[in-house]
């Protein structure tokens, strides 16, 4: 057990660390949506908040801590021309430039949608989120697709097929996420708690079945292919390598 913590929980708890502030960003933006459609100006300033603490991370302490693997490369023999104390100095210097553009960046945005009081009621048909969620379930079913298909190609033929490993699992795992957030963002633009007041324009919550329903049993498939796909790596990749 200890071993395999080793291996799995120590890069994980690393990758955790280093996701945590562009999570916190993509949370707070989505934070940011909710205080507008609701009319929640205290929502809206926690997220700016919330952005800036992100923002703080990233440019400050992210960058101090991979400046030597981004500048040195993360593998012997892989050094640049910066990969010395003068190209870490200059990486620090441009932290806080970004951190005063990306400041900046928040403070108009901050002005700009504090003060809206009102938001339109749209349907998930107006912002075209049945077809996003169709869109994101097939893709999402795609990945399973192709993580099964080297177990398949062992079992029957004794190899992998080329175009299994000409695309990545990593490229549909990214692909996949951009389309989740994109299907949840247009979630944010309608209201799921049903008012008897504007019962005909929510009329889309008496189906049994909504979109967002399948986003979320789309979030489920795609965390447990994830899991699976990041062991199946390690297990697959000593024989893609011994093949290759």
């Amino acid at each position: 057990m200890l071993m395999l913590c080793w291996f799995y929980c120590i890069p994980f708890a690393k990758l955790l660390y280093f996701s945590s502030a562009p999570m916190l960003l993509v949370f707070a933006m989505f934070a940011l949506k909710r205080g507008i459609r609701t009319s929640r100006s205290g929502l809206r300033q926690t997220a700016f908040v919330l952005m800036f603490l992100a923002c703080v991370k990233m440019c400050l302490f992210d960058i101090r801590m991979l400046k030597k693997e981004l500048l040195c490369g993360m593998h012997k023999g892989v050094e640049t021309a910066a990969c010395n104390a003068t190209g870490f100095i200059a990486a620090e210097v441009l932290g806080l430039f970004m951190l005063v553009f990306s400041s900046a960046i928040l403070f108009h945005f901050y002005r700009k949608y504090l003060h809206i009081r009102t938001s339109p009621l749209l349907t998930p048909e107006q912002v075209h989120l049945p077809r996003w969620t169709k869109m994101t379930l097939c893709s999402i079913l795609l990945m399973v697709v192709w993580q099964l298909a080297p177990w398949v190609g062992y079992l029957t033929i004794g190899r992998i097929p080329g175009l299994f490993i000409s695309i990545p699992w990593q490229a549909l795992a990214v692909l996949n996420l951009g389309l989740l957030l994109i299907g949840f963002w247009k979630s944010e633009s309608c209201v799921w708690n049903y008012d008897v007041q504007k019962k005909k324009q929510m009329a889309y919550l008496n189906a049994t079945w909504t979109p967002r329903d399948t986003l979320w049993m789309s979030v489920f498939i795609y965390l447990l292919t994830l899991a699976l796909s990041y062991v199946a790596h390690d297990v697959l990749a000593p024989k893609i390598s011994i093949r290759f």
